[in-house]
């Protein structure tokens, strides 16, 4: 019994033995092809890390820039509605009843009201001065409305 238990461990070590002698000239075969191909592999890995950065960041920057534009409309939606509740306010419910003409010296206030409070989202979206009166006169029948409404 303890001779097969000997002639199985003898066995054994040959196998382990075999198998480490191949495995050192695999070794051998494999570092000199790597060794070749070292390089080019180091520099593609290098452009696929570059490149997979480059996604992220893009990636990371448009939804950043959604949310900032989205913050930029929602606050000049929020001025453009308070200064037509303000000219209406000033000018009265009268105001409801008629048509403000853009050229208005009240329309020209509230421009101005508007520029003075949301200075980014008009330099983001490029409004000029007729545009934001254009916008303020929509807001001020939409704004009269739902007050008559009421």
């Amino acid at each position: 019994m303890k001779l097969f238990a000997y002639l199985g461990a003898l066995a054994l070590a040959c196998v382990v033995l075999m198998l480490a002698a191949v495995s050192a000239e695999a070794q051998t075969l494999g570092d000199s092809l790597l060794g070749v191909f070292r390089p080019y592999l180091v520099e593609l890995a290098g452009i696929f890390v570059a490149a997979l950065a480059a996604w992220l960041f893009k990636l990371i920057r448009e939804k950043l820039g959604l949310d900032i534009e989205a913050r930029h409309r929602e606050a000049f939606q929020t001025a453009l509605t308070q200064t037509a509740g303000l000219l209406i306010s000033r000018l009265g419910s009268g105001a409801m009843a008629v048509r403000l003409p853009v050229d208005s010296p009240n329309i020209a206030d509230g421009v101005t009201y508007v520029q003075q409070a949301v200075p980014d989202a008009v330099a983001r979206f490029g409004l000029d001065p007729d545009a934001i009166a254009e916008k303020l006169t929509a807001k001020i029948g939409v704004v009269a409305a739902a007050a008559s409404a009421r």
